[in-house]
């Protein structure tokens, strides 16, 4: 089994190192050499780099103001992958190892998986609490997991190996509404269960906040099920919208 405490912390170190080597890179050329395409590709690396260091790190801060490893764990381990992929990726693109349509596609598969992934972890929440609940949470993993693979084909399809009809994004449409408004139903019957049995611990809360005592904690919503809640109330605005 993957230990991804260990794996991010040597990605984390290598992340450190490529830095380093990354900037002495960058200062000799500044010094010794022109201005070129070589350059350019240099500083941008230097700034792929940079910019996933410094995600990376939010992982170490998050992990101890907010507990979001116990809390989403599947979530952030995925999130921790995509920020690897996306690295190598990056890196790919910068030095046109591969071109830059696909690595725009790429980028695209992984925002969809990030929010598959925070959209499942979060559900998986709300099961074991009640049975038309847990029915809920299924029957929405069934739905969410058809959206990704028809935004895979839609992502994909622009190099003509498909050809898209109308049928196929009403298809879509429609099963992006039922899976929004499934996850909102799962959030609303999985908050009234827990204002029945306010004993019990809610993981969709907030962390408890640094210094205070633990009848102080937050009581709130985690920001990431506020994130999810967003980001499917737009996911079915905009489809209503482009039929209307």
């Amino acid at each position: 089994m993957i230990d991804f405490a260990e794996l991010k912390k040597f990605f984390l170190f290598n992340l450190i190192g490529s830095l380093i080597v990354a900037a002495v890179i960058a200062v000799i050329t500044v010094l010794f050499s022109n201005f070129n395409e070589f350059t350019a590709r240099v500083f941008m690396t230097l700034g792929m780099v940079t910019l996933h260091s410094l995600i990376s790190l939010t992982f170490i801060w998050d992990d101890k103001r907010q507990e979001t490893f116990e809390r989403l764990s599947f979530f952030t381990n995925v999130l921790f992958l995509i920020i690897v992929v996306s690295f190598v990726v990056s890196l790919l693109g910068i030095w046109e190892v591969i071109p830059s349509k696909i690595v725009g596609e790429l980028y695209q598969t992984l925002l969809v998986v990030g929010f598959a992934a925070l959209h499942g972890n979060i559900l998986a929440k709300a099961l074991d609490k009640e049975g038309y609940l847990d029915m809920i949470v299924y029957i929405n993993y069934v739905f969410m997991l058809a959206v990704v693979i028809m935004l895979q084909i839609v992502i994909y399809q622009s190099n003509g190996a498909y050809h898209l009809g109308e049928m196929f994004f009403r298809l879509l449409a429609a099963i992006g509404i039922i899976d929004g408004t499934l996850t909102i139903l799962a959030v609303i019957f999985y908050k009234l269960h827990m204002s029945k049995h306010p004993k019990e611990e809610n993981p969709l809360h907030g962390a408890q906040v640094p210094g205070q005592p633990a009848q102080k904690a937050n009581k709130g919503l985690s920001i990431w099920v506020w994130i999810l809640i967003a980001y499917l109330i737009l996911q079915v605005a905009q489809i209503f919208f482009r039929f209307l």
